[in-house]
């Protein structure tokens, strides 16, 4: 919730800091903030899951509170893009990691029957950190500004993730390996493919997140509260897809699972918002694809548990985080640049396409990866 929730909940910074604060900078330029909280997160991901079976999980979570709660407080009295990027970027994205890492491999261990449904129900804390934060930081940005409202959120983070360090422990204490990533894996054709689609996956995840509240002022000519209530309203929805995945995870397999979401969010782009820009339609999408995109990423760690084996966990996340860090690098910049470049800041037609493409290409992958596995339709996998 407040780790990667924070990170959802940029969309509102993107919007205030595009219309508002830097009206004169790229959106490209100003994406990279948020761009590059998530890229530390992963990267730091890699090392803080290497990290992790070294040290204790519970101390490693508390250094990440503290790192986090400085970061934001440091960015609220920066006045330029690249401070924010280095300090509610950089910084923030490199403290975040450790509680990440620990909220994304610990669940899966402590459970094996219901170990889908456990997970989902860790990784909503995602969407409703999202939920909650677009909303309290939209209104802490009207009420008392941009500073404070950073300032706020920073001590709310960092009392409330070292409140909760203490029970961030792990069953399993894997032998200790002097490689940070696990390499033998990409000799793994299932894993590989694997790859392939959680990369496209999560190049799909953040777009909407961090175009729609600036879509519906620029296009839909709505207020910005109305736009940030888009992303509350989405991340609501995903919080309901990750639970609702979890459950169903136990009993039809999570990669079945993982190809149907991909499929809706696929449809929920180029079926609803391609070829429609009203109020009603993006309401659908918002809700189509918060729901199916919560369900992709909730079900990713539970696939690697299951594939590919409980041994190493934090380092099998650890590699994963870097085709997040892909996935990242493929996502919000390019949709960014497609959107000045091509459509001049008020024609989002190019970006959009840009991120329907995405989850067709994680489709595939999925797709092809289960095909190795079985070929049986009817199969749990």
């Amino acid at each position: 919730m407040l780790s990667i929730g924070i990170n959802d909940a940029y969309g509102v910074y993107q919007q205030h800091y595009q219309l508002t604060e830097f009206p004169d900078s790229t959106t490209a330029i100003i994406s990279w903030i948020g761009t590059t909280q998530f890229l530390v997160m992963c990267v730091g991901g890699t090392f803080s899951g290497f990290l992790c079976e070294h040290f204790d999980t519970r101390v490693m979570s508390a250094v990440g509170a503290v790192v986090m709660g400085v970061a934001l407080i440091a960015g609220s009295f920066c006045k330029t893009v690249q401070m924010l990027m280095l300090t509610q970027g950089l910084l923030y994205g490199i403290g975040a990691s450790f509680p990440f890492v620990a909220g994304t491999s610990i669940p899966t261990q402590w459970f094996t029957k219901r170990r889908g449904l456990a997970t989902g129900i860790a990784l909503s804390g995602s969407g409703l950190g999202g939920m909650w934060m677009t909303s309290a930081t939209q209104s802490l940005i009207d009420s008392i500004g941009r500073p404070w409202a950073m300032r706020v959120t920073g001590i709310v983070a960092c009392v409330a993730v070292l409140a909760i360090s203490p029970w961030m422990r792990v069953r399993l204490v894997p032998s200790r390996n002097e490689q940070i990533i696990d390499w033998s894996l990409l000799r793994d054709v299932r894993f590989n493919l694997f790859m392939g689609a959680v990369v496209f996956a999560v190049a799909a995840y953040f777009g909407p997140f961090y175009q729609l509240p600036s879509y519906s002022v620029v296009v839909l000519h709505k207020s910005a509260n109305w736009g940030s209530n888009m992303d509350t309203l989405m991340n609501g929805l995903s919080v309901l897809g990750r639970l609702a995945v979890g459950f169903l995870a136990d009993f039809t397999g999570p990669l079945n699972l993982f190809i149907l979401n991909t499929v809706l969010a696929a449809a929920s782009l180029l079926v609803l918002w391609v070829p429609f820009d009203s109020v009603g339609t993006l309401i659908a999408v918002d809700l189509l694809f918060g729901f199916a995109i919560g369900g992709i990423v909730s079900v990713i760690p539970v696939v690697a548990a299951q594939v590919f084996g409980l041994a190493r966990l934090p380092s099998i996340i650890g590699l994963l985080f870097i085709g997040y860090f892909i996935g990242g690098l493929l996502g919000v910049p390019p949709m960014s640049a497609l959107l000045d470049d091509v459509g001049h800041r008020t024609d989002y037609t190019s970006s959009i396409w840009y991120m329907a493409i995405l989850p067709v290409c994680s489709l595939l992958f999925s797709i092809a990866m289960r095909l190795i596995l079985t070929r049986k339709l009817r199969t749990k996998v």
